[in-house]
């Protein structure tokens, strides 16, 4: 069997091997579907292909494809990859600040220096333009007017190689500008072999998802990756699933999926709002592997969502805790085991000094999850951030990672390329060159636990307070469903800042303030803080990425602007230094 170097190989053998028979179904709502099979693709793909080649686009070139999730950005993506141009895809939904969409996208132009942006009518509604109109620097091409398939035979294969760049993947900047991931064919062919070794997929998995697909995880793990192994796929879009969370887990039941992927908040969110008697028409005992990474694994999480759905079929033992990033292409660790995910008890002052060590019988303990050793051909150094050497077992620092899915570098930034890319260890071999991912984590046994990114770490008299054990405190005090987002204090503030969401219109003024106060002195007590400030604001409002990570930097620079939509103010002077 001929071995696939360029994801168009890929492309074309799942065509052959899978045909009409196996495909991707897209819900753009709970009753509206549309199927369309790897030889649908294979074949539109080489009409649309040809035409790019024949409007004068070359192999090489960077294509934006800015669209709402569905068939029409896959079939997109195949006419990138079929032409030989580097795709870049980009959201284009309305977020939260009028015209930011657009502002992003004519950003990404910019930067990549695309002539060319395929998009379709709803994406531009999207984002504000009509037919016709044209973001700054680049021309707009409707998919809908490229060729149709009685063009295919006009196509011939790009001149790519292992080493021609598939994907410009822009990060969703939750700790800074967003950079351009130059991800080549190579990179894609080699972390969609890892994520199947690992994970398990074959040509008879069914998978199930609803990412975005301008993200990492949404674009490599959930969308190619049946295509890599020619598998059945059923999509929705996000938007549809934070509309309806129980819509997930009816196609999982429809379909008899097998595999599936969600972000940490995504289980939580249906082990609150799934009602007895929508989880009484519920069978998810098809699935054999449950992804659970971009943000923060909780073990607690993953016990109560096996806890509620053992009563539909669910099996705690699907579980896959996973650690990746869009630098890496997608995966790096995958933790799969024959039994449940078992939480590992380290002791807190330990975490806080640098070390994960067991607990004390009177110390305070916290539970973090072991994200699994390093996908097939990959490897993981733990960096001292202080010294630059390698760090032992157990102890606390920066993840570095090699191996064939590390991507090239960022879009025209040779400097960034160098400095996060390029990292060797102290005292190791000057060619074992590294990614530094800027996460924080330690291995024990050989298998990845992490505890952080370095650029949210708050340190405070000497001690490194990881954020998110401070909001797992403080949102124990909020209703179900708010999310928090802590930091250092701006200047001569409180040494620490809590920001959460609160529901006004639910939860009276006096009963906010008091709300406020015990989330204070229950943070404050709990981690021994000097001082902590604390602010609640409107439900809905806490700045998040793309991909749905709080963006913690941005928040504490939001309030020190008096920009966010505050509801109740604990702590904290109206003119921060």
């Amino acid at each position: 069997m001929k071995t696939s170097t360029t994801f168009v190989d890929v492309m074309m053998g799942t065509a052959t091997t899978a045909g009409e028979g196996r495909g991707i179904r897209f819900y753009s709502s709970p009753s509206d579907s549309e199927f369309r099979s790897y030889g649908a693709f294979d074949r539109q793909a080489r009409a649309d292909a040809a035409t790019l080649t024949a409007r004068g686009y070359a192999a090489g070139e960077v294509v934006i494809l800015a669209f709402d999730p569905g068939l029409a950005f896959i079939r997109a993506l195949y006419a990138a990859f079929y032409a030989g141009l580097v795709a870049s895809p980009v959201p284009v939904a309305a977020m939260r600040q009028p015209g930011a969409a657009l502002r992003r996208l004519e950003a990404i132009i910019a930067d990549s220096g695309s002539r060319l942006v395929l998009t379709d009518g709803t994406a531009l509604a999207a984002m504000g333009l009509e037919p016709g109109d044209a973001p700054v620097g680049a021309d707009v091409t409707q998919v809908t007017t490229l060729a149709g398939e009685a063009d295919a035979a006009a196509w011939t294969p790009p001149p790519i190689t292992a080493d021609s760049l598939a994907l410009l993947q822009y990060t969703s900047g939750s700790t800074g500008t967003p950079k351009g991931v130059m991800v080549s064919h190579g990179n894609l062919v080699a972390n969609e072999a890892a994520i199947t070794s690992a994970v398990g997929i074959t040509a008879e998995s069914r998978t199930m998802g609803w990412l975005p697909h301008y993200h990492d995880m949404g674009l490599v793990g959930q969308l190619l990756q049946p295509i890599f192994v020619g598998a059945d796929s059923v999509l929705t879009s996000p938007s549809q699933f934070l509309r309806r969370p129980l819509l997930w887990l009816r196609l999982i039941t429809e379909y008899r999926s097998t595999h599936t992927v969600g972000p940490d908040f995504a289980y939580g969110l249906c082990t609150r709002l799934v009602t007895d008697e929508q989880l009484a028409s519920l069978d998810l005992s098809s699935l054999e592997g449950v992804i659970t990474g971009a943000e923060p694994v909780r073990s607690s999480t993953l016990a109560a969502f096996s806890d509620r759905f053992a009563a539909a079929g669910f099996d705690g033992r699907a579980f896959i805790p996973a650690y990746g990033m869009a630098e890496t292409t997608l995966l790096v660790t995958a933790s799969v085991r024959p039994d449940a995910v078992e939480p590992i008890r380290v002791d807190a002052e330990g975490v806080e000094a640098g070390e994960l060590r067991e607990p004390t019988g009177a110390g305070r303990a916290v539970e973090l999850v072991s994200c699994g050793p390093a996908a097939s051909g990959h490897e993981i150094a733990i960096m001292d951030t202080a010294s630059g050497l390698r760090a032992g077992e157990g102890a606390i620092g920066e993840i570095l990672v090699r191996g064939p899915s590390v991507a090239q570098g960022y879009w025209r930034r040779p400097d960034e390329t160098e400095q996060d890319f390029r990292t060797t260890l102290v005292g190791g071999p000057d060619d074992r060159r590294y990614l530094r991912t800027g996460d924080l984590g330690a291995l024990i046994d050989g298998e990845l636990v992490i505890t952080g990114r370095i650029k949210d770490l708050i340190i405070i008299r000497g001690r490194n307070l990881y954020p998110q054990d401070l909001e797992t405190t403080a949102e124990g005090f909020l209703p179900s469903g708010c999310l928090s987002a802590a930091f250092e204090g701006l200047g001569t503030q409180p040494a620490v800042g809590l920001v959460a969401e609160v529901d006004a219109a639910r939860v009276s003024a006096d009963e906010l303030e008091r709300l406020a106060e015990e989330v204070r002195k229950r943070v404050v007590d709990e981690y021994t803080l000097p001082e902590l400030g604390v602010v609640f604001i409107r439900k809905g409002t806490l700045p998040r990425t793309t991909s749905g990570k709080v963006q913690r930097a941005l928040t504490r620079s939001l309030l020190a602007d008096e920009r966010l939509a505050t509801v109740v103010r604990l702590g904290f002077d109206r003119t921060p230094a």
